[in-house]
């Protein structure tokens, strides 16, 4: 079924589907109270899907800190929230909640579950306006080589992965300008073998990852295996039941030629962390990739060893 899109939506205003016009910090403050949702944040290439609540804190309205009691782990952009809008299915009690940035690219998508608060939701449909949206096109990319003086020097420096960030805006890069300019030392490209095969290859190792799925205004994270993988159509789609540590998830990638995948190691304080590093043809980072760690703790060498082959093209 083709995704909806926001001019999809556009459409349909004053039929099914009504603008939000609140704060977003505020509708990320009421989303505790809609009680367990289908989370989705998709980016151009892969999306993450997982059933949780979010946690009652002002973490969620104030800084976007997402960590539910049941797995559910996401980091909110509040500032690149532009367009909200509910939508109302014929079922009862069948509400969404999608999040579109002012270039009309989706950010978020909630919906709600037999077991949600329905008053909650029709509460907040009930603030809804017939409010038309109003986007602007997306820059085309202008691609560049990046060498900056300095760079390779200040990133071997880093003692903590989370330097990267400052380091970053401090040079004036995107990441994946970053990663062009420490290359080859610091990131190299991996193969061309497809994303989803890529992912493939993860999943057989067994080993248990950290996966990143990136919007502009959602970064979603699951942690654990990637299992029950099926082909639908050209993309590979992991479903993975909750337990303790983890929402039931549902983490989908589409094969594409225009994809990028990189190997990015970072310097830290107990032998450095490698990620794998997914853009798409604008250079967005989509997926990102981690071994499983405990905080403060090496990775494992069996994530080094996967990525080596990887690399190798094994």
């Amino acid at each position: 079924m083709p995704a909806i899109t926001a001019s999809d939506l556009r459409q349909r205003l004053g039929q099914d589907c009504l603008s939000l016009a609140l704060p977003a910090a505020e509708v990320a403050a009421r989303l505790y109270h809609l009680g367990p949702l289908r989370v989705m944040t998709q980016a151009s290439h892969a999306f993450l899907d997982q059933v949780g609540r979010f946690p009652r804190s002002d973490d969620v309205a104030q800084v976007g800190l997402v960590l539910g009691e049941d797995g559910l782990d996401l980091r909110l952009n509040l500032r690149a929230w532009h367009w909200l809008c509910l939508t109302r299915g014929q079922a009862a009690g069948d509400f969404e909640l999608r999040v579109f940035d002012r270039h009309a690219a989706p950010l978020l998508r909630l919906a709600s579950l037999p077991g949600s608060n329905l008053q909650a939701w029709a509460e907040l449909y009930a603030q809804g306006s017939l409010e038309q949206p109003h986007f602007t096109p997306r820059e085309a990319l202008v691609k560049q080589d990046v060498q900056v003086a300095g760079l390779v020097d200040d990133w071997a420096a880093m003692g903590d992965v989370h330097d990267h960030f400052a380091l970053l805006k401090r040079h004036g890069l995107t990441r994946y300008q970053g990663n062009q300019g420490v290359a080859p030392q610091f990131a190299r490209r991996i193969g061309s073998a497809g994303t989803a095969a890529l992912l493939g290859q993860l999943a057989d190792s067994g080993l248990e990852l950290m996966v990143f799925i990136y919007s502009p205004g959602s970064t979603q994270i699951y942690t654990g295996k990637l299992d029950s993988a099926t082909r639908q159509g050209d993309s590979l789609v992991f479903d993975m039941p909750g337990d303790g540590d983890a929402a039931p998830t549902r983490f989908g990638i589409r094969d594409t030629v225009e994809a990028e995948a990189w190997r990015v190691y970072k310097p830290n304080a107990v032998g450095g962390v490698n990620s794998l590093e997914i853009f798409d043809a604008e250079q967005r980072l989509i997926v990102q990739l981690f071994g499983r760690r405990p905080a403060g703790q090496p990775e494992q060498p069996a994530w080094r060893e996967l990525l080596d082959r990887l690399e190798a093209g094994q």
